[in-house]
């Protein structure tokens, strides 16, 4: 049994060896920053440069060079929350007095490992995570925001417009999940969650009224985010799922409350047990 831990100990090691890079100025709105990334690009393609290292090194010189801060991906969630983030300048959030959440969008959700031993992965299932990320961002905002569920109580009020788009998805391997409970009671170590995959998802906050644009956020996100201890959480076919978007509404709520002025104390907590 402790082979298998230091297997699987292993493998949570390489996989998060990869470091991916992120480019930050929250005030570049997403189409400048598309076409910043396709300028540097070009920049590099012309170039001499034929190892990769130092065809990414002219990159992030030219980004920053465009006034860019170049971090990694992990440096960019704990500065920003997300890796991708535009907010309108000057814009008056205090002058919001509630939010509406639309009907999250799952026209490209993708289920990235359907190779999970026994699992079919249904139309219902996909809305079922819909109507669970509107609930769970519901919840978590409403602390900063009161959050309103019909267009018609935003009569005579000032309300912000939340668009979510959920695009991969990661089911929570039960079998490795079990296999790392097993090894963790063996070593007497704690271990994260299973080291499978990532999640992504957009974000577009508007004036209900106006339609005009506030924030855009744009994230990828490791599955084993505001996860458990190994041994310490039931594995569940959707678990990782619920953490991120625990994860994912938080550090939202976080981002408005600081641009509201407000005092904001994170909802995510260590779990000790599955809850």
């Amino acid at each position: 049994m402790r082979k298998i831990y230091w297997f699987l100990l292993l493998v949570m090691i390489l996989s998060g060896c990869a470091t991916k890079t992120a480019y930050l100025n929250t005030q570049k709105p997403p189409e400048e920053v598309k076409k910043d990334k396709a300028d540097c690009q070009a920049a590099v393609d012309c170039s001499e440069y034929k190892d990769a290292g130092l065809k990414q090194k002219k990159f992030d010189q030219c980004m920053k060079d465009k006034g860019y801060n170049v971090v990694s991906e992990d440096k960019a969630e704990k500065t920003q929350g997300f890796n991708e983030l535009w907010v309108k300048p000057q814009a008056d959030f205090k002058a919001y007095e509630a939010i509406f959440i639309d009907k999250v969008d799952l026209t490209q959700a993708k289920v990235k490992n359907t190779a999970v031993p026994n699992t079919k992965v249904t139309d219902e299932d996909i809305n079922n995570l819909g109507q669970e990320m509107l609930k769970r961002f519901s919840k978590t905002l409403g602390i900063v925001i009161p959050v309103i569920s019909d267009r018609e109580e935003a009569a005579d009020k000032k309300v912000l417009c939340i668009n979510l788009k959920l695009n991969n998805i990661i089911q929570t391997n039960v079998g490795l999940g079990v296999a790392l409970e097993a090894a963790g009671e063996v070593s007497g170590l704690p271990l994260p969650g299973a080291p499978a995959g990532s999640f992504s998802f957009e974000c577009t906050i508007t004036d209900l009224s106006s339609k005009e644009e506030l924030i855009v956020i744009s994230s990828e996100t490791k599955a084993d985010k505001n996860a458990s201890l190994a041994g310490l959480e039931k594995f569940e076919r959707w678990k990782c799922a619920y953490n991120i978007m625990d994860y994912w509404a938080d550090h939202l709520a976080a981002l408005l409350a600081k641009e509201r002025g407000q005092k904001y104390k994170s909802q995510l907590r260590i779990k000790l047990i599955d809850f």
